[in-house]
């Protein structure tokens, strides 16, 4: 069997996106000593995604995954490479593809919300507004079978796109194994002497979309750090969209010296910061799977989250849960949190124990019995 692959959310600056399909492609490698893979990548995109390279064909393209030629030239790919079934892990996917078609939907944001894509061109951001609003429910529609990353981002697809509740297979993701309770006291001790980070931090990792809330977190750090000093909020992000803004609330508050943005952050500072901090917080207005928390549980620290979207589902009693929309009630729970040390504590074991829920392994075993399944089929 020959399986293609959408490989193009690959890159430098990966988001969750790229993250998910670098790693389904590594474990698919790793597992299956069947079949034969051929990757979609980019023209730019410098290396393949594993040693394996007998294993697997590299077909190189020069338009991004949103893109009219994604739905209309892919076709011309998946024929002459003669592949047996296609897999995006974007939501777009050919229209009239020559063999079954899976797509992976990691959330509906970019359909239902349009600040999801503020921060780009205005042209450009009106552009993306139409074409996902056009073609993604054309593309799941047609599409062979759907993997929702959540059953909050299966119930979304029923309820929001009317679609069918047996074609779509809910396969959670999973945490890379570098994310573990192992501080690096060296690079811990660096990062805080480049970050200027003096204090006990509270850290957030992600991007600055609108749905990420970070004013709130701001504005509800602030409410704690009145009652308790000691403490700094660090932001680690590298996404610059809404990085004027966030540091203009932080200027208004005058918090320069208390709250840290780090800029773009490697895997390795990440696990660093995680194993440093005292806390993780995360107040997402929504989120279709969340690696973020589920890290920071892996990295051994409590973790404050949103209620929204699957959060509650992904990371069950391991974390303590805050209304997003309340900037008093995401403080109050840092508080709780850091001043009690048998609950987080609690949160620090379950978060352990749960996190063994979720594994990438598991993750390529499901799919490439999805795959199976549908070849059967067809």
């Amino acid at each position: 069997m020959r399986i293609g692959i959408d490989g193009r959310m690959l890159g430098k600056k990966m988001t969750g996106i790229g993250r998910y399909t670098q790693n389904l492609i590594r474990h698919l490698l790793e597992t299956d000593d069947k079949n034969q893979y051929v990757l979609i990548l980019n023209e730019n995109h410098p290396a393949v995604p594993s040693k394996e390279k007998d294993r697997f064909k590299v077909v190189r393209v020069g338009f991004p995954p949103l893109s009219i030629y994604t739905l209309f030239w892919l076709n011309r790919i998946i024929r002459r490479e003669k592949i047996d079934l296609f897999h995006s892990p974007f939501f777009l996917a050919p229209l009239w593809a020559p063999c079954p078609v899976v797509i992976t939907v990691h959330d509906l944001m970019g359909l239902k919300y349009p600040s999801f894509f503020e921060g780009r061109n205005p042209v450009v951001r009106l552009f993306a507004r139409f074409f996902v609003k056009l073609f993604v429910p054309i593309a799941l529609r047609r599409a062979s079978k759907i993997i929702a990353v959540s059953e909050t981002t299966k119930k979304e697809l029923v309820e929001y796109l009317d679609l069918p509740e047996d074609k779509i297979k809910v396969i959670y993701e999973g945490i890379e194994s570098c994310f573990k309770k192992d501080l690096d006291f060296q690079l811990a001790n660096k990062m805080k002497s480049d970050f200027q980070i003096t204090k006990k931090i509270i850290l957030y990792i992600g991007n600055t979309r609108p749905y990420k809330n970070l004013p709130r977190l701001i504005k509800a750090f602030n409410i704690f750090q009145k009652e308790f000093e000691g403490y700094q909020l660090v932001i680690g992000t590298g996404d610059t969209r809404k990085l004027n803004t966030l540091k203009k609330i932080v200027t208004q508050l005058a918090l320069e010296q208390k709250v840290i943005f780090t800029g773009s952050l490697q895997d390795d500072d990440i696990v660093a910061l995680m194993n440093s901090a005292q806390v993780f917080v995360f107040p997402s207005l929504w989120e279709g799977f969340g690696f973020p928390p589920l890290e920071a549980m892996a990295c051994g620290l409590s973790v404050i989250s949103s209620k929204a979207g699957s959060l509650p589902e992904i990371l069950g009693e391991a974390a303590f849960l805050v209304n997003p929309e309340n900037e008093g009630e995401i403080a109050e729970g840092i508080k709780q949190v850091l001043i009690n040390e048998s609950l987080r504590e609690q949160l620090i074991k379950r978060g352990l124990e749960r996190v063994r829920l979720f594994s990438w392994e598991k993750t390529a075993n499901d799919t490439l019995k999805l795959y199976k399944e549908l070849i059967k089929e067809n």
